[in-house]
């Protein structure tokens, strides 16, 4: 990428605290399917798996880099990313991974700077255990992943398959 001014170097490659805002919305169809998934997105490379675009953020090349806040309790459901690799970097808190393979349950504790990277095709989820938010990186191997999965059958796959052609155009839209 050629540039002629750190200024325009600035604008484009460089995403500051002071620019962002937790998104509370982002995932708010969760939410108002089982209030303890409430949680909050601060996108700085890419959009992630959503459809948010926002005019302050990187345009994301090869991965997407968010932050998340689970205040306690909150619950990020089970969902299967079959595209990409996702890395879960806790800044802030405990929590532990969720994962479910091969018809099996697991539970990893995840503390201050632990790091998971879970492979495609794997279901995975996280949970703030303690008693105060928690804060956590977020990554995910793609520039524009395509949209989770959840668990065949539960409601939220329902909702996603309604919202699935509802993203293709926002993003079909966002990208002209």
């Amino acid at each position: 990428m050629e540039f002629t001014t750190v200024e325009d170097f600035e604008k484009k490659y460089i995403a500051r605290l002071e620019d962002r805002k937790l998104d509370w919305n982002v995932l708010k169809f969760q939410e108002e399917l089982d209030p303890r998934y409430r949680r909050a997105q601060m996108r700085y490379i890419g959009r992630g798996a959503t459809a948010n675009k926002d005019s302050d953020v990187i345009e994301a090349n090869n991965f997407t880099l968010s932050t998340m806040v689970l205040p306690a309790g909150s619950i990020g459901p089970l969902h299967l990313h079959s595209d990409v690799e996702e890395v879960f970097f806790i800044l802030e808190g405990e929590m532990t991974v969720l994962l479910e393979h091969e018809g099996k349950d697991y539970e990893i504790k995840l503390n201050k700077r632990d790091c998971v990277s879970v492979p495609p095709g794997i279901q995975r989820g996280i949970r703030n255990d303690g008693d105060k938010d928690a804060m956590m990186l977020v990554m995910l191997g793609a520039a524009k992943p395509q949209l989770p999965t959840y668990p065949e059958g539960s409601e939220l796959e329902k909702i996603r398959v309604e919202r699935a052609k509802e993203r293709e155009a926002i993003v079909a839209q966002a990208d002209r």
